[in-house]
């Protein structure tokens, strides 16, 4: 029986579930986790689906990166490996764990524990804001509304919270 990996907490969802029964996050592009039967290592008998272990297909890692121009430390880069990840701040208490961890990059705090999504949608990038408090803006333009992806080019410049960054592709 198949099952999707969420790539933020690890839980298995069944196949066919959009976001995460967890942690609700999207599950678009996420490993499908296979349980297979195989032989018990002393006997030889198959052993059952649950007891098997896990078979993970990887998915296409996308190729971008994200990198600091102003506010935290100037040039860090994040690489957006991913066809799905967060962005925030790490904090354990509140189980804020994103992919791409700002915590370093916001000396004044200004980035929310859980501020925007960078995905991959049919080859195309796109960031969303997930109702941040300070909001995600790019090239300048009006503040993200949150749920409403706005789509990506090479070049852009994304601000979150008041840490500037480039986005580039390739």
């Amino acid at each position: 029986m198949a099952k999707v990996k969420c790539p933020h907490c690890g839980f298995e969802n069944e196949e066919g579930i959009q976001f995460c029964d967890q942690c609700s996050t999207e599950l678009t592009g996420a490993a499908t986790v296979e349980k297979e039967q195989m032989p018990a290592a002393e006997t030889g008998a198959p052993v059952s689906a649950e007891e098997a272990p896990l078979v993970v297909k990887p998915t296409e890692a996308v190729k971008a990166k994200l990198m600091v121009k102003r506010t935290g430390q100037v040039g860090h880069e994040f690489a957006i490996d991913q066809e799905s990840m967060n962005v925030g701040r790490w904090d354990a208490d509140s189980g804020a764990f994103p992919e791409v961890d700002l915590s370093d990059d916001d000396p004044g705090g200004h980035i929310s524990r859980r501020h925007a999504r960078i995905f991959v949608k049919e080859g195309e990038y796109f960031i969303e804001d997930i109702g941040s408090k300070n909001g995600t803006f790019v090239n300048k333009g009006p503040r993200l509304t949150p749920g409403s992806p706005q789509k990506l080019q090479n070049g852009d410049e994304i601000v979150i919270g008041r840490t500037f960054f480039t986005f580039t592709v390739g």
